[in-house]
């Protein structure tokens, strides 16, 4: 039987037989206030049209996205492979590797834009980060892709955070559709069941820490509308003031929305009346996803809140028997706690194109492939 497909805007937002199962459910009370007040109003940097796709009984996010070269790294291909790379070369304790690296993307940054690689028809992006994953078939991947070349000639198609440890099936399933795999990023992923986790020393010292502070867990129940600009300071103050303006810049409206919603599992760290840190996190039968988080970073590292925050949210996952998906970034410190890595891939079709638009794409894809031997390379250099 040929799979069915609906894509959902706001003209018909208020007509549609939504699809009845708990994910689709969480994806829908997520993706129509998007759809209704616009992406601007939950995310500062995210300005695109948000949509959706029902395929069978499968609803997605769908994002069309135009050449804005000030949108977020989740949003727009061009400032997650040129300015944010760019951002992380300039933080090279290296200058003259640091100038090296700059010198050589100019040529690769003009490219892209010759190539429009930021019009684009996004397949499953929350504006997050990471995404849950979807396990589709060959059938109903080749269904998407002929539905949105026919609706959008000129976009190229792009599935965002496909990996072969959480999501074979949609990866091969996008293989067999002639999708090309582009490096993304490398992401962490740890299993809770595993001896190797139960006995390891950093996560049992990391458990010990908790019960040391005093801290308590607070759950999105315990939860108030006087909490939402705590949560989105303590974003604010770590992903973005801290890390990167090119992150999601998630603002009030967005955490309100989370918590009247209640479609993230948000977990927060109280003591003595004020909460410090908290996580996001989103799962599915298999996978949980450590979205995002935040915390006080005046206190001190000793008080190690990004400690007790993972542990809480490695002992979610290991109560539910299910893979915890670690995002990327921090590496040594995910992998002390057991976790491995892989690559996490933009899952590109570019074949409806014309040719100046795919040789964009494939100088991104080959780009990548040299950028990873050569920065594994220079990472042996210890004054890097």
């Amino acid at each position: 039987m040929a799979s069915s497909i609906q894509i959902i805007d706001i003209d018909n937002v208020d007509s549609i037989d939504w699809p009845v199962n708990e994910e689709s459910d969480s994806t829908r009370r997520y993706v129509v206030p998007f759809i209704k007040n616009g992406s601007l109003f939950y995310m500062d940097n995210a300005n695109v049209k948000m949509m959706a796709l029902i395929i069978d009984d499968v609803l997605m996010p769908l994002v069309l996205a135009e050449r804005n070269y000030h949108n977020s790294n989740v949003c727009s291909i061009y400032t997650h492979y040129v300015k944010y790379a760019i951002e992380e070369i300039e933080k090279l304790d290296n200058r003259p590797i640091a100038w090296l690296l700059k010198a050589c993307s100019l040529p690769f940054a003009l490219i892209l834009k010759a190539g429009r690689v930021d019009k684009v028809i996004y397949v499953n992006n929350w504006l997050l980060s990471t995404n849950p994953c979807f396990e589709l078939s060959p059938e109903q991947v080749g269904t998407i892709t002929s539905a949105l070349k026919l609706r959008y000639p000129d976009y190229a198609i792009v599935f965002r955070s496909v990996n072969t440890y959480t999501c074979k099936t949609i990866f091969d399933s996008l293989r067999e559709n002639g999708y090309s795999m582009v490096r993304s990023r490398q992401i962490y992923i740890l299993d809770t069941t595993r001896k190797a986790y139960w006995k390891n020393k950093t996560v049992k010292h990391d458990r010990n820490l908790s019960k040391r502070m005093g801290y308590k867990i607070v759950d999105a129940d315990q939860l108030a509308e006087t909490d939402v600009p705590v949560l989105a300071k303590l974003y604010r103050d770590l992903y973005l003031e801290k890390h990167s303006f090119f992150n999601p810049q998630l603002n009030e409206n967005f955490f309100r929305l989370m918590l009247k919603e209640k479609i993230l599992e948000i977990h927060a760290l109280e003591k003595n009346g004020s909460i410090d840190a908290f996580s996001c996190c989103y799962s599915n039968e298999r996978v949980m996803i450590s979205g995002f988080s935040g915390h006080d970073t005046r206190m001190p590292l000793s008080v190690g809140l990004n400690r007790q925050d993972f542990s809480a949210t490695m002992t979610r996952a290991e109560m539910s028997s299910r893979l915890l998906n670690l995002s990327a970034g921090a590496g040594s410190f995910k992998v002390f706690r057991g976790a491995e890595s892989c690559i996490e891939y933009d899952a590109v079709y570019d074949s409806h194109l014309p040719f100046h638009r795919r040789i964009a794409w494939r100088c991104l894809k080959y780009s990548l492939d040299v950028w990873q031997y050569a920065a594994s390379f220079l990472m042996r250099d210890k004054r890097l």
